[in-house]
């Protein structure tokens, strides 16, 4: 028997001190007057023994694309639909993005989640899971973890559990992270830096609150300040079409217009009432 227990400890010293990628199959439905609305996308949970980072793999691309292009004197308009990436530090969350009108922000997360363990049990893949509810972000959400990935993390800001979060859903199956893959990175994520030069703006869970309902009464207030003060010029863009600043301003105001009205269904919900 110590024997056994000597290896399974050994085997979880060598797992926490390998840095890994989970990666989680991230469904949701953005507008909630139209349920066929669903999309999928592909989520990274990187841990290593100083933080872990979770983001989208697709906006991930697109910032490294918008990098390169600005270097080239060119303005890339993203595409992407998961805008945020969330830090944990030890027992500090931190919520980041370049959306809501906002270079660099960072927003800490000081809400703790209770859980409430349950006993019921299942195999999820490869893993034995155990079930758990909390109420977080105007939501109901059931979360299975396995104790076979000791480590107390998950998707987005939940974490917490006595093993890693493989699948997490809101009660209405609107919001929900499915692990479906790990593999070995070598170094902790290096995320590209947008605006590099720019300050960042840390915030606190409150004061974004506001900012947000900010955001979405005036969605393209930042991108007008920058055609004000002269530092949105008229170029050829990456298709080789000419467009003035103010071309650019109205692009960009009609297409966060338009996404925002079809996300009406966002995680935390209660930012919206």
């Amino acid at each position: 028997m110590k024997k056994i227990l000597f290896l399974f400890f050994l085997g979880t010293q060598l797992l926490l001190a390998q840095n890994k990628r989970f990666i989680y199959q991230y469904t949701y439905v953005p507008d909630s007057t139209n349920i066929t609305s669903a999309l999928t996308e592909l989520m990274y949970l990187d841990i290593t023994d100083q933080k872990s980072l979770f983001y989208s793999q697709n906006k991930y691309a697109e910032d490294s694309t918008s990098i390169a292009e600005a270097k080239k004197g060119q303005f890339y308009i993203p595409n992407a639909n998961v805008f945020y990436r969330v830090e944990k530090i030890k027992d500090k969350v931190f919520f980041l993005t370049s959306d809501y009108g906002v270079e660099n922000l960072r927003v800490e997360d000081n809400r703790r989640m209770m859980w409430n363990i349950l006993p019921d049990k299942k195999s999820i893949g490869e893993y034995k899971a155990q079930k758990a509810v909390t109420d977080f972000g105007g939501r109901k959400w059931i979360a299975w973890f396995t104790v076979d990935i000791p480590l107390q993390d998950g998707p987005y800001k939940f974490a917490g559990l006595p093993g890693l979060i493989i699948k997490i859903e809101d009660a209405t199956q609107n919001h929900s992270y499915q692990l479906v893959g790990v593999r070995s990175i070598d170094h902790q994520t290096q995320y590209p830096a947008l605006n590099s030069g720019t300050k960042e703006l840390v915030l606190n869970q409150k004061d974004f609150n506001k900012l947000f309902k900010r955001y979405r009464n005036d969605p393209a207030s930042s991108i007008k300040q920058l055609y004000i003060q002269g530092k949105l010029p008229d170029h050829t863009d990456t298709s080789g079409k000419f467009r003035t600043g103010a071309e650019i301003v109205r692009e960009v105001e009609q297409l966060v217009k338009e996404r925002l009205k079809k996300d009406n269904n966002i995680i935390e919900i209660d930012l919206l009432k």
